[in-house]
């Protein structure tokens, strides 16, 4: 299930810049996300919108 903090991150990165093998592993979380869905999220998953998240706040 998505935290507030995950979901914070899900729409911090919803429409970055990303490759699009990160892009196809976070469609269902996107998804979910644009329908106001509860799903749960794999750990390797949340490893990447935690990074992606990281990635884009040291760009900006």
């Amino acid at each position: 299930m998505l935290s507030n903090d995950l979901w914070r991150l899900v729409a911090q990165i919803r429409h970055a810049d990303m490759e699009t093998v990160d892009r196809e592993l976070l469609r269902p979380t996107f998804a979910a996300f644009d329908n106001g869905q509860v799903i749960a999220v794999p750990g390797r998953v949340i490893a990447r919108i935690r990074d992606i998240a990281a990635r884009a706040q040291k760009q900006s």
